[in-house]
């Protein structure tokens, strides 16, 4: 008897394993009784190869890591399936097969090729592909030609991972919900909570800051959906073309809340979009026609049965070949917890007592203290993206257990739930995490070790803190501005993917670890790429799991700490701190005591406990707790838009009693949170004169002229201060100025949904405003962004650029898809104002004379731009000098804030930070444009520092050096590359530790709050 070929494909993913075996149809395949449940045989349409052949479809199989083991596994089940006379010719496809296809021995095709064919033979009128997988999306675009189907265009994800299956499974997990209910789930939220989907870091945080804002779950994930697709559509689409029939395949296709947003967010009309039921499969049914397709010129026969003597796969490496570093080691570490004693009531009498609660992105933590700060009960819970629930829930079982025989007389609450949890429960006290963990730990210090802590490590799960004391005062803190590679979250996602349980089997496995393996520092993405790398080199998961250990405190010391100065008693807190395989990394690599108090993960609450009692003793007040039972305590909530102006602020109000509390305004008195101080400012609002300033000027007319015609000013980067001298100059040639102001969301929405790279968020929001324009004024002659190269430096030294994203906006913003049918208007010359009005001058006429513009009018209107400009800035320094002798009061402590124009000036961008400052804080705030900064030499600091706005900044941190009462706040965005250089040297410039905040497209300031709460907290300026 002949032998039978079958053609087999597996696609193997960053997550799963799919395999497909394509074989004639009068051939035998058995249905074994013990596999029989792995496979099944899908519809097939009776076309083309399907005629005569069809395949069956092995269930996918997820991998840990473990890839070569799990193919190996795969194969052994197509094996028992197959007769013993079978010849079978095998090809790997998918992002994980490389290295697994040199180990078998099988040719590997690259997944673009693979998905082709497979859509070529089973869905011939599919004109674009997305898939979105494990940790890979694509976009592809097909035709179909004679020869098969023929890939057209392509675009794949970048590194990082938001938007793909994995990162949402994590964010799933993390409210604890189940993947697969997540499509029943969404279709019941009547609404959608807004979360940044273009970094799973940023995606994170606005998930944990909108289920403390009481977002419900589904609510949640729906925001979560639209978020990873409009991730998608930015990053990977990418403005191209979305030609029908579109298909959707990979894992995340059978997650129904993501297929709705995809017909929501790409507006998919009916029949145009769909998912092919057979779509995880596409890519290993393309592999095994592949196979099918070249067997004829290729007669190498990959393996034949009978069973058991074929897949003997080649050495991959020698898994002691890997770097490594030493050994983790418990001797420097020193456990309190060991040295706890229970509380004991001392009679029947109810004991006073203070309640603290800590609302994190992860747990929500209680804890029960006497007037003395000793605990009576501790509660550490998952707040599973239910903070309300929680909270009623764990309040619930204190009264149970301890309520009858405790009389509260102050409750406080911290974390990012601090503000509705604090609303909910009748807070007398309110504080931010940093004083919260300072006070907390200063206590334990003193009543188990006698003495005081003065260095701080806490990770938490999404935010880690770093906290230096002197003298019982908060001299310096950090937190964690981005990345989690350094949180409890990181450790917690890894360990899933490895099957470990981060409770039972983490710290036990990795202290065992003879070879630790050296991760250094990486981002969560990479380092799961880097771990499944490992796994397939044979690297004991020991090993990996100390090396993650060590990864994370590696993260937190180069990410956090940095170079800051370690005290002699150092405690390490926070929910991490119970996984003894991180404390011994800290202790290990800073061959350093590490002390982990008692209570490590509710110190917080525990501090917050504390901070009530000092003021319910101080202001001799009664608490306004609400009670152990909150199913009593009416809750409300409603969302609505703020019509008050043009930037329709989405409001919650949150009705809890008779008081309502409001989120999400940013510009009107009405809505406003409640103030945080009694402080007031004894300077004008310099943010406010500024603006009036500037609607002076859009609404002065420097002409009165006949109109030529429209030109369109995008509101965005240097216009913020610019905008006088080209209004001027436009309306002198005889030109009517149109303007984007002001940055809305939608603006902001378009912007990311445009840009064709990556840049920064400002960036990004600038093309927001050039697609306002040509949309709000297609009578517009031209849309002016010029090509700014750098700006007048009155001390003449080396530069004064300004960023190559800001020169080169007008190049950058003609390569987007969306604006090729108006590039005929963009009017962009090159300019550098540092070589003075002459250069500036014959630069312009150069490009404008072709409009039929006189050389005469043309001075006359370079000049008029330069007067504009210049009585711009006398009146901002009126100003300054009417402020600088109340500013430099040594009593009068102020926040001078440090960034560009964009940054400090546009709500939008930096969420109302500065106005924020003044209305809920008291501050005296005064940007650094209000400073008398020109004549201050940088060059002790950098004497080479050719950024424009880097010189200014330094300037202005250099001014402040000489002022012990003010403080600095440096407002930047994530990827800004020249801030990334500059901020090194702030400190150096002002000879103080300084505020540091990167912004981008986060709707939630929760986060950013906290941050500044603590920062005035540490100042003593609340």
């Amino acid at each position: 008897m002949n032998p039978v070929m079958y053609w087999i494909g597996i696609d193997i993913g960053t997550v799963q394993v799919k395999c497909a075996v394509l074989f004639p149809k009068e051939s035998p395949f058995s249905l074994e009784k013990s596999v029989s449940h792995t496979y099944f045989s899908p519809s097939l349409p009776q076309q083309g190869i399907w005629k005569e052949y069809t395949c069956f479809l092995f269930h996918p199989v997820r991998h840990r890591g473990e890839v070569l083991s799990t193919v190996q596994t795969l194969l052994s089940l197509v094996e028992r399936s197959l007769p013993n006379n079978a010849r079978c010719y095998g090809v790997i496809t998918g992002s994980g097969g490389k290295a697994c296809g040199d180990a078998l021995g099988f040719p590997f095709v690259n997944e673009f090729r693979a998905i082709a064919e497979g859509m070529g033979l089973l869905y011939p009128n599919v004109r674009t592909v997305f898939e979105m997988g494990g940790e890979s999306s694509k976009y592809m675009r097909l035709e179909l030609t004679e020869d098969g189907p023929r890939l057209v265009d392509y675009e794949i994800n970048g590194e990082c991972a938001a938007g793909t299956g994995l990162f949402f499974d994590q964010q799933v997990e993390r409210i604890d919900v189940r993947v697969e209910e997540v499509g029943e789930l969404v279709q019941k939220a009547h609404r959608c909570a807004s979360i940044a989907g273009r970094c799973s870091v940023f995606a994170k945080t606005d998930m944990i800051h909108a289920q403390q804002r009481g977002f419900t779950p589904p609510e949640i994930l729906k925001g979560l959906c639209e978020a990873v697709v409009r991730n998608f559509k930015g990053t990977v689409v990418k403005g191209k073309p979305v030609v029908s029939q579109v298909a959707l395949i990979g894992g995340m296709s059978v997650n129904q809340g993501i297929v709705d947003a995809f017909r929501n967010v790409f507006a998919f009309s009916d029949g145009s979009f769909f998912v092919p039921d057979i779509g995880l499969w596409i890519g290993a049914i393309g592999a095994a026609h592949m196979g099918f397709r070249q067997f004829a010129s290729d007669s190498k026969v990959v393996f034949q049965t009978p069973p058991g003597k074929i897949f003997t796969p080649s050495k991959i490496s020698d898994s002691k070949d890997y770097p490594y570093t030493r050994p983790l080691s418990l001797a420097k570490v020193i456990l309190l917890r060991d040295r706890v004693v229970p509380f004991q009531f001392p009679s029947k009498e109810p004991v006073s007592a203070f309640l603290g609660l800590d609302i994190g992105s992860v747990s929500t933590n209680l804890a029960l203290i006497t007037p003395e700060g000793e605990l009576i009960y501790g509660i550490y819970e998952m707040t599973r993206g239910r903070p309300v629930e929680v909270v009623k829930t764990c309040l619930k079982q204190m009264e149970e257990a301890v309520g009858a025989r405790v009389r509260i007389l102050g409750v406080g609450t911290t974390g990012s739930g601090r503000d509705l949890i604090g609303a909910y429960v009748g807070a007398d006290v309110i504080k931010d995490e940093i004083t919260a963990h300072t006070r907390g730990a200063l206590h334990i210090a003193k009543h188990y070790l006698k003495k005081e802590v003065d260095t701080i490590f806490e990770i938490g799960g999404q935010d880690s803190k770093f906290i230096s004391i002197r003298n019982g005062a908060v001299v310096d803190f950090a937190l964690n501005e981005a990345c989690s590679a350094g949180t409890g979250s990181f450790l917690e996602e890894q360990a899933h993917q490895l099957g470990v349980s981060i409770r039972d089997e983490f710290a036990r496995l990795a202290l065992q670890a003879k070879r630790p393996l050296k991760l250094g520092e990486r981002c969560t993405v990479f380092m799961g790429k880097e771990i499944a790398f490992y796994l397939q080199q044979g690297v004991p998961k020991p090993d990996i799991l100390a090396g993650l250990a060590y990864s994370v405190v590696q993260n937190y010391l180069s990410r956090v700490v940095k170079k800051r100065p370690l005290g002699n008693t150092i405690f390490f807190q926070g929910g991490t701190a119970y996984n003894d395989a991180v404390v011994a990394a800290f202790a290990t690599l800073l061959d350093r005591e590490i002390v982990v108090p008692p209570h490590n993960g509710i110190i917080g609450a525990i501090g917050v406990g504390l901070l009530a009692k000092d003021w319910i003793f101080s202001k001799a007040s009664k608490t306004r707790f609400r009670g152990w039972n909150l199913e009593e305590v009416q809750f409300h909530r409603r969302e609505f838009t703020c019509q008050g102006c043009s930037n329709r602020c989405v409001i919650e109000e949150f009705s809890i009693g008779q008081e309502k509390t409001y989120w999400g305004d940013k510009c009107s008195d009405r809505y406003r949170k409640r103030i945080k101080t009694d402080r007031k400012p004894v300077i004008p609002n310099l943010i406010r004169f500024r603006e009036n300033l500037v609607q002076e000027v859009r609404e002065r007319s420097f002409s009165s002229k006949e109109i030529h015609g429209k030109v369109g000013f995008p509101f965005a980067l240097f216009f913020h201060d610019r905008f006088p001298f080209w209004k001027a100059y436009w309306e002198m040639l005889g030109f009517q100025v149109v303007d984007s102001f002001p940055t809305t969301r939608e603006v902001v929405a378009s912007g990311i949904e445009i840009a064709v790279a990556e840049p920064c968020f400002p960036i990004q929001v600038a093309h927001g405003h050039v697609y306002s324009l040509v949309q709000s004024h297609p009578d517009a002659k031209c849309i002016f962004f010029p090509n700014t190269v750098n700006e007048e430096d009155p001390l003449q030294s080396v530069a004064s650029f300004l960023c190559p994203w800001v020169q080169t906006l007008p190049l950058v913003a003609k390569q987007a898809r969306a604006f090729h049918p108006f590039v005929d208007r963009f009017f962009y010359p090159r300019v550098h104002f540092r070589e003075g009005i002459e250069k500036v001058e014959s630069q312009l006429f150069q490009e404008i004379r072709s409009l039929g513009i006189s050389r005469s009018r043309h001075r006359k209107a370079v000049e008029a731009g330069y007067h504009a400009q210049k009585l711009f800035r006398e009146k901002i320094k009126e100003m300054a000098q009417q402020i600088l002798s109340v500013i430099s009061d040594p009593s009068i402590p102020v926040i001078v804030l440090l960034g560009r124009p964009y940054n400090l000036y546009d709500p939008e961008l930096n969420l109302s930070i500065p106005h924020k400052l003044i209305d809920l804080y008291g501050q005296n705030v005064v940007p650094m444009d209000f400073l008398p900064i020109e004549p201050m030499d940088i060059r002790s600091v950098h004497d080479h520092m050719f950024w424009n706005y880097g010189r200014r900044i330094l300037q202005a941190a250099r001014f402040t050096r000489e002022h012990p009462n003010m403080h600095l706040i440096y407002i930047s965005n994530f990827k800004c590359g020249p801030d990334s250089y500059i901020r090194h040297y702030v400190e150096e410039a002002s000879g103080k530790p300084f505020l540091f905040l990167q912004l981008d497209a986060h709707s939630n300031d929760a986060g950013v709050m906290t941050r500044i709460e603590a920062f005035l907290e540490s100042r003593k300026m609340l």
